[in-house]
């Protein structure tokens, strides 16, 4: 996967949306980006949403904070695995969202800030990583990288914010 196009942190408040298809390689993107980050010296915090999967299929999804390095299971495919919002097959642990966005705000004033992913959750019911918002419009951070769905970069947009897009295609993912 080539890194080499990732913009410096060296001015505050940019925003680079990272976006592309389902499994195509985003968290991966995201993750070896906050390596190379953190090589180069940077701080680097935030959430990242790496799938669990078993036998090649996705039946969940993790939170991973970048600053802690603690990890939790936050959405399921397996029917009564968890208890708490739904959408499509995926029932959501509300717990852990609260603790995700205590994770997020912790992550204030970061050289680089990673949020992984902003979605319908997000835009259409406000749940989510809903603290996401006010700290990228706060733009305490030199680089955010921000995971968002191709059909919600027009919704972020609208909410005022500038950025740059990096898409992930399943070429780039599965030659990494």
């Amino acid at each position: 996967m080539d890194l080499s196009d990732l913009p410096s942190p060296t001015v505050r408040g940019q925003i680079l949306a990272v976006t592309g298809g389902r499994n195509v390689g985003k968290t991966t993107y995201c993750q070896r980006a906050a390596d190379t980050f953190r090589a180069a010296g940077f701080t680097v915090s935030g959430l990242l949403s790496p799938g669990r999967f078993n036998q090649g299929q996705k039946t969940g999804f993790f939170t991973h904070d970048l600053h802690s390095d603690a990890t939790r299971l936050a959405a399921s495919a397996i029917p009564g695995e968890l208890n708490g919002p739904q959408l499509g097959p995926w029932t959501f642990d509300a717990q852990v969202f609260d603790w995700g966005n205590k994770c997020l705000q912790q992550a204030d004033g970061a050289d680089v800030l990673m949020i992984d992913e902003l979605g319908p959750l997000e835009f259409n019911r406000q749940i989510g990583w809903s603290a996401s918002f006010d700290l990228l419009h706060r733009q305490n951070y030199r680089l955010a990288l921000v995971v968002i769905r191709p059909e919600c970069l027009e919704t972020f947009s609208g909410l005022g914010f500038a950025y740059q897009v990096k898409k992930i295609s399943l070429f780039q993912a599965s030659h990494s």
